[in-house]
């Protein structure tokens, strides 16, 4: 009796793993819904000198017109690509520094 008990329940579980094998969702094919040929994308630029004669508050409304210019466009800003600090010593005395970051932006096609 207890034989023929466990080979009915191996035989249970190979049929419900089989159903799993065959009924399971494939979750490689879920993710390729996203459809990235919906966009465009360009790419645009913030740079930073802490040398300029300008204000923090005036550095940042620069940068808030910016991003305002290319939402009505339709542009909305995705993140940073790269950020790349520059330091340049001019003449042996004169030492510059800035800063440029790469902003990536998209919008429907």
């Amino acid at each position: 009796m207890r034989r023929m008990l466990g080979i009915g329940l191996l035989v249970g579980v190979l049929i419900g793993a089989g159903f799993t094998a065959v009924f399971r969702s494939n979750e490689a094919l879920a993710q390729k819904n996203r459809d990235d040929a919906a966009w465009d994308y360009k790419v645009g630029t913030f740079s930073y000198n802490p040398g300029e004669s300008i204000t923090e508050e005036k550095r940042a409304a620069l940068y808030e017109r910016a991003l305002k210019e290319h939402a009505a466009q339709g542009w909305e800003p995705v993140g940073s690509i790269l950020s790349r600090d520059n330091v340049q010593t001019i003449g042996g005395g004169v030492t510059t520094r800035d800063t440029i970051s790469f902003v990536a932006y998209r919008r429907k096609k």
